[in-house]
């Protein structure tokens, strides 16, 4: 009398720990009340229980590796220190274009910021390439000079905390 395989349904000699056909194990254990909180493996279908990560009899493994979260920072950094430079060239632009004609000391100040927004994009661009961190840091840092500094702080501060997501990150020497 054979054993008939609960997964595909052949027929297999008496006392079989494994279909012949499909591979998979043909005596499925019986759960107990008492065993409710064990799972059956997708692996080789036996049970286990459910706080383990590894299947001790097909060793199918259930660990996920974790995300790295610090990647999303330094591109959230680098956008919002693009953002940041975008916008402090806009906001003078139309500052500088409803006050008509400027002093030298306007001029100034708006070329000053100007430039800071012109780093701000440069930072939060090389920051989203991983590439020279001191040149995004340096970027992000002028970017917070211009009336749209809100959005800096919280992108060099991002880009600083993720120093090490970069090409040529200061390494610890051991």
């Amino acid at each position: 009398m054979g054993m008939k395989c609960a997964i595909c349904g052949a027929d297999n000699p008496e006392g079989m720990k494994f279909c012949g056909m499909c591979g998979k194990a043909t005596i499925l254990p019986v759960v107990s009340p008492g065993e409710a909180r064990n799972r059956f493996c997708v692996g080789c279908g036996r049970a286990m229980s459910w706080d383990v990560n590894v299947c001790q009899y097909c060793g199918h493994d259930y660990r996920v590796p974790a995300k790295d979260v610090t990647k999303d920072y330094l591109v959230a950094g680098g956008v919002l220190t693009t953002i940041t430079g975008v916008f402090s060239i806009v906001l003078t632009t139309i500052i500088i274009s409803t006050m008509g004609e400027l002093e030298t000391e306007s001029t100034a100040l708006a070329i000053l910021i100007y430039s800071c927004g012109v780093l701000g994009v440069l930072g939060g661009l090389l920051a989203m390439m991983r590439k020279l961190f001191p040149f995004a840091v340096l970027g992000a840092a002028c970017a917070i000079m211009g009336p749209a500094f809100f959005f800096g702080i919280p992108g060099l501060v991002l880009i600083v905390k993720s120093s090490r997501q970069f090409e040529d990150a200061p390494r610890a020497h051991p």
